[in-house]
């Protein structure tokens, strides 16, 4: 796309005519939301659930990327600048540096797990599902370091009927609305030991070996409690060959309704996960 006779031509079409409008964005836009409605059509059809697309609200599970945003490493604070510009160059390209999980990302098994599945060969129906959303903010906000347990589970299914095989389930923490925040997101003591919720083991294996769920998301930086330094739920999940996401947004939004979940996230060669655009389709 870069190349030099690409910029000549471009630059010449502007010399000529001038900067382009922005009437091809709301042509991207309605092409865009068509899309969509065709996409969650099919998707909920797919489930037995027949709707028509205009009744279908898409709901973005996602935190902008950005270059200050919460780590989980010091250290892994993404870089960008401007690898050319419209104005200079005829269009816009922006160049990043960053680790493969940072901002709302998947963990693929190869993260954790040698030899194991990585995102090029990541089977892409896994990355569709129901979402069950199970809320523990009342036991967050008590402890920083607890975990979504057997006892949330059984308490969902008691209220909800039984998890379908298929689900993506999600921790709800609220632990998103500190995200603007770095240090109270990260939230590391003096030892800089994080502080913040995750998944426990033994609810991990129950949700992937009993009820079949697909992957397991949650609003925090990591799959395990903060303070963890086994990564119990990170090897429990990615070692049954089922996926993590870590930063999700906007949960509050979904919980107890009906809702499709598309995880979009990079192709990239040997990947052990990345940055994922998750959407909601309820």
């Amino acid at each position: 796309m870069c190349s030099p006779k690409v910029m000549r031509s471009v630059q010449e079409r502007i010399e000529r005519e001038g900067l382009p409008s922005l009437s091809r964005r709301n042509f991207l836009q309605l092409g865009a939301v068509s899309a969509l409605g065709a996409l969650a059509t099919s998707i909920l059809r797919a489930n037995g659930v027949a709707r028509a697309s205009s009744n279908v609200e898409v709901i973005d599970l996602s935190h902008v990327f950005g270059t200050n945003i919460p780590t989980y490493l010091p250290d892994e604070k993404p870089k960008r600048e401007d690898y050319v510009t419209v104005e200079k160059d005829g269009f816009y390209i922006q160049r990043w540096t960053y680790t493969e999980h940072a901002g709302t990302h998947v963990d693929i098994p190869a993260h954790f797990i040698a030899k194991a599945t990585t995102a090029d060969v990541y089977p892409a129906q896994q990355l569709v599902g129901q979402a069950v959303v199970i809320d523990i903010t009342e036991k967050a906000a008590r402890e920083a370091d607890s975990t979504l347990d057997m006892g949330d589970v059984m308490a969902w299914e008691r209220a909800n009927g039984k998890i379908p095989e298929g689900a993506i389930v999600f921790m709800y923490s609220g632990w998103d609305s500190r995200w603007s925040d770095l240090l109270a997101f990260r939230n590391a003591d003096a030892n800089d030991v994080q502080h913040y919720p995750g998944v426990s083991a033994e609810a991990a294996v129950f949700l992937i070996e009993e009820r079949k769920v697909k992957g397991i998301g949650v609003d925090t930086l990591s799959l395990d409690f903060g303070a963890s330094t086994t990564f119990d739920a990170h090897y429990a999940i990615l070692g049954r060959e089922c996926f993590g996401i870590e930063n999700v947004a906007n949960l509050a939004q979904i919980k107890g309704r009906e809702a499709m979940v598309v995880v979009g996230m990079p192709r990239w060669e040997e990947g052990s996960g990345g940055p994922a655009r998750v959407l909601a389709l309820v």
